[in-house]
């Protein structure tokens, strides 16, 4: 698994003396798990903890605004504060993309959003992470 960054990397990416670092999250599927419950922080703090990790930022029609890293992994913010991870994309070796609709959850752990079924999963599109406002 690719392990890129350390906790001194992610405390590194804090701009300012007196700003709050996540935990380090259990990592293996991209940057956006490699930190852990960004709960609590306020909107400005995890802009700059993201920016330095090197996300490239956009906004969308709807008012997310979007922290996209070099690994393709995401990490998306509602207008509410609520915080959706997507990992990394991994492929097949048909070239499929076989985590294609999953999630990160709170501590950076791949999470399941659907069944075999391709029925979603009740209780794993919210994972309950949200900023202070």
């Amino acid at each position: 698994m690719f392990r890129f960054f350390n906790r001194a990397k992610l405390e590194d990416a804090m701009v300012g003396e007196e700003t709050c670092v996540p935990s380090q999250g259990v990592g293996g599927n991209g940057i956006a798990s490699e930190f852990g419950d960004l709960t609590g922080m306020t909107r400005q703090e995890v802009d700059d903890f993201l920016r330095g990790l090197g996300a490239e930022i956009r906004t969308t029609r709807d008012g997310y605004v979007a922290y996209k890293f070099f690994d393709k992994s995401t990490v998306m913010i509602r207008p509410n504060g609520e915080v959706i991870r997507t990992p990394a994309p991994k492929y097949g070796s048909d070239g499929r993309n076989i985590n294609k609709g999953l999630r990160v959850d709170r501590d950076g752990r791949l999470l399941r959003t659907r069944d075999e079924f391709d029925n979603l999963i009740p209780g794993t599109h919210n994972t309950g992470e949200k900023l202070n406002e």
